[in-house]
């Protein structure tokens, strides 16, 4: 982590120092008394020729082919068609954890980072409920999260941590068990190695639904269930396809423990520097974008559980998911897991704004 974190602060001193170079030269353009009124009047109508386009990053931890990769890539791709742009997607974990590149972010690093509520929970605790068990029993629950008053309010307080939340409309999936055991209730995960996101919310519920959390980077959970060092996961079904988990797990527990979305975030510093015209463009085709994708989502986690069912022979079974719901009830008004907040009160709120 040391060395990722070195590695990032090399990145954003180079980004930020290119940045000046080029911003010192357009003002010294600017500055530059104009040889005659109507000739300054025609270099401000037309765009510069050689303008450098704004290089953007858009990271990701999920492999080639998950849905999430697949929205990552369509933004890259609507950008650059606009012009002005210079992005590409890179996934599989290829600019490192989720927590490096939000590190990179905040230090002005022309990079997307797709997290999610849990660990962006660690900067503005309120939206960490978003990642709390069983909060949702429904995709379309989602559709006018964007609107409600709690969620301007939770934008706003992380535009003051230094981190500009685009859209958190990226739908990632259900969580579910994938292991070598069938898990049907709590008492099937006693004793087995979960792996799980290394936040708060994540682990304490993965431990209170019975199992033993284990935080481990995403990109190590394939050989870390072949070797035992962990007996199985918490993914969803996109994930587990495109990262070949069925290959070292047998069987899938469709609990839907967690609705996982994705935070898509960029740093404030990087994102202020941006024109207006790019800052609209960048935050209406964030939105845009991974709103079209949860259409896609649906159709490939119908594809893909058909695909590890039929030609790899992975088990799938329907859980007790009222078992798991209670006894993960009592988090949200657990303080060491919401970060100090009465999750409670908040999701009573939450409904009210939701219409639930």
């Amino acid at each position: 982590m040391k060395f990722k974190k070195v590695i990032a602060a090399v990145m954003a001193a180079t980004m930020v120092l290119s940045f000046v170079g080029c911003s010192s030269s357009s003002s010294s353009e600017a500055a530059a008394p104009a040889a005659d009124s109507s000739a300054a009047a025609t270099e401000e109508a037309a765009p510069a020729a050689d303008a450098p386009a704004t290089n953007l990053t858009v990271c990701g931890t999920n492999g080639v082919g998950d849905t999430q990769s697949m929205a990552h890539e369509e933004l890259a791709a609507r950008l650059n068609a606009m012009g002005g742009w210079n992005a590409k997607a890179m996934v599989s974990s290829e600019m490192g954890s989720t927590d490096d590149v939000l590190e990179q972010a905040i230090a002005g690093v022309g990079v997307i980072a797709a997290s999610d509520p849990a660990r962006i929970a660690s900067y503005v605790p309120e939206i960490g409920i978003l990642m709390m068990p069983y909060l949702f029993d429904s995709y379309d629950q989602l559709d006018t999260l964007m609107d409600t008053e709690l969620y301007k309010g939770w934008t706003a307080d992380l535009k003051d941590q230094g981190l500009v939340l685009l859209t958190n409309n990226c739908l990632t999936g259900w969580r579910n068990w994938v292991t070598n055991t069938a898990i049907n209730e709590p008492a099937d995960l006693s004793g087995i190695k979960i792996r799980t996101m290394g936040t708060p919310i994540a682990l304490n519920s993965v431990n209170a639904m019975g199992a033993i959390a284990t935080p481990l980077d995403q990109n190590e959970a394939y050989n870390g269930i072949s070797t035992g060092v962990i007996d199985g996961g918490e993914w969803q079904l996109p994930t587990i396809y495109t990262l070949k988990l069925y290959e070292v797990a047998s069987h899938i527990s469709l609990s839907h423990h967690f609705l996982l979305t994705g935070s898509i975030v960029a740093g404030a510093a990087w994102y202020d520097q941006l024109s207006e015209e790019q800052q609209v463009q960048l935050s209406e085709t964030a939105v845009e974008t991974y709103k079209d994708n949860q259409a896609i989502v649906n159709e490939y986690e119908e594809k893909y559980l058909a695909e590890m069912q039929d030609t790899y022979g992975v088990t799938v079974t329907e859980p007790d998911r009222e078992a798991f719901k209670a006894a993960t009830a009592y988090l949200y008004s657990d303080m060491d897991t919401t970060g100090g907040v009465d999750f409670d009160a908040l999701r009573t709120e939450l409904y009210a704004q939701l219409g639930m």
